[in-house]
């Protein structure tokens, strides 16, 4: 696995545009791969508190050096040994970016649809049954800010309103390989668009 951060220029069309646009900003964040996100296997977070936007990227491989103007790559480097490390009975702090949900059943129609639970009670439990199948228990934890962001497909005309929540605590981890694995898969629906990344101190 891979860490790599990356600074974007908030003065780049591009880059004012992906601000905008999470389906854009996925977009472009791909081509420093040139795979599709599951082969890669990247998430990443954007802290929008600095000047210019910090984005951190986990994925299985590393990011193309170049210099597209949307935003530039500071570092990379392989964090394996570090996920090794990752093991039964450690404690950490946790920061993570989600959205808990459930699938309802829409009338007439084949498919359900995902909504974002109302209630921050249940949303913590939402986000306790998640600990428990990928290998830690929660041992505090604190419902920060909401966010909210807006995506479009242009080819299928299709529009997307995300609401996820901010959650910091600590962890302790019960089963150090389902933990490795949500480690580097992340928590929770569309990992695509920023949520799911699990950081730890």
């Amino acid at each position: 696995m891979y860490l790599s951060k990356f600074v974007m220029n908030k003065e780049h069309p591009s880059a004012k545009q992906a601000m905008k646009n999470v389906q854009d900003f996925h977009r472009n964040l791909m081509t420093y791969f040139q795979n599709s996100r599951q082969e890669a296997g990247v998430l990443y977070r954007t802290n929008f508190l600095t000047k210019n936007p910090i984005v951190y990227v986990l994925s299985k491989i590393p990011p193309k050096n170049m210099r597209q103007g949307f935003m530039d790559l500071l570092e990379s480097r392989s964090i394996d040994s570090y996920v090794e490390s990752l093991s039964n009975g450690k404690i950490f702090s946790f920061d993570i970016c989600t959205i808990p949900c459930k699938k309802v059943v829409r009338e007439g129609k084949k498919n359900s649809a995902r909504i974002t639970l109302g209630l921050e009670v249940e949303r913590i439990e939402w986000l306790q049954r998640k600990a428990e199948g990928a290998g830690f228990r929660i041992l505090a934890v604190q419902e920060m800010e909401c966010s909210e962001t807006y995506g479009k497909k242009k080819a299928a005309g299709y529009e997307m309103y995300l609401k996820g929540y901010h959650y910091q605590g600590q962890l302790i981890v019960d089963d150090e390989k389902k933990f490795r694995q949500a480690y580097c898969d992340g928590i929770g629906p569309d990992k695509a668009y920023g949520y799911g990344m699990l950081l730890l101190v």
